[in-house]
């Protein structure tokens, strides 16, 4: 993929939406090239456009063309990413970057080239969107999908270097500490050239765990985040399988199969 420029960057071809709304039009001026804007930012602004544009409840051809405008407009490079604080961004300003980040991607445009100069803002950035479902007592599955999108095109983007020393992190030694003593033990014995970094890693943990506030969050999330979402990932499927059997026995589809095993 090529680098960002004027326009939402980037090679690759481009599909223009074909009626983009006023109001994302009307927006878009504020960040746009040769705008009459002031160039200030408002948090509040990321958060209505969020709610209006690009929320999960929305779906079909309106939801693509605002986003369509939205990437076409440079909102990511001129407008989201500038002005991006891992400590003090909304988390709709995060999931707003990663939505971005995914449409870029989706159109076959290089979307790490828009956050590759800025190295701490990218690590800020990567730590509080792996949170992001933390941050929310609920998440619809349409943002929980653009969420898993997001980990899924970082996990396949291990050559971009700052991408790399990220998502390496969850998947390292450590999340063998979710493994019971019996298994841990086992792989040990497979693989003995890592007892030596098995005993530091355990010794840090110890050590961490000791502190006042307990582990801090990085070393939580090496041990337990790929572990966790793989768990509610099987949770999140057997879920689905028991709707539909239960839609599918509501519609007659099971009494028709108890009937001809019956006959």
């Amino acid at each position: 993929g090529g680098d960002g420029g004027d326009g939402g960057g980037g090679g690759g071809k481009r599909s223009k939406p074909s009626k983009p709304s006023s109001r994302v039009d009307e927006l878009a001026e504020r960040w746009a090239v040769g705008s009459d804007g002031d160039g200030t930012f408002d948090e509040a602004l990321v958060v209505d456009v969020y709610g209006r544009f690009l929320a999960g409840g929305r779906s079909g051809r309106g939801r693509s063309a605002d986003l369509s405008r939205l990437e076409l407009s440079g909102y990511l490079e001129r407008y989201l990413w500038p002005h991006f604080d891992g400590e003090s961004a909304s988390w709709e300003h995060v999931m707003s970057i990663v939505v971005m980040l995914n449409a870029k991607f989706g159109e076959g445009v290089d979307g790490w080239a828009v956050l590759r100069a800025e190295r701490a803002r990218f690590d800020a950035f990567f730590g509080r969107a792996l949170g992001l479902p933390s941050e929310r007592a609920e998440m619809p599955w349409l943002e929980r999908a653009e969420w898993v999108r997001f980990l899924v095109r970082a996990f396949g983007s291990l050559e971009e270097e700052m991408v790399r020393v990220q998502a390496l992190k969850l998947a390292s030694l450590p999340m063998w500490l979710t493994l019971s003593e019996r298994d841990a033990a086992s792989r040990l014995k497979a693989q003995p050239a890592l007892s030596r970094p098995w005993k530091f890693v355990k010794k840090r943990r110890t050590k961490e765990a000791a502190l006042p506030s307990g582990p801090p969050l990085s070393s939580q999330r090496e041990e337990s985040f790929l572990p966790s979402l793989l768990r509610q990932t099987v949770e999140a499927l057997a879920l689905a399988d028991e709707r539909a059997r239960g839609a599918a026995t509501e519609d007659g589809v099971g009494g028709v199969d108890d009937e001809a095993e019956g006959s």
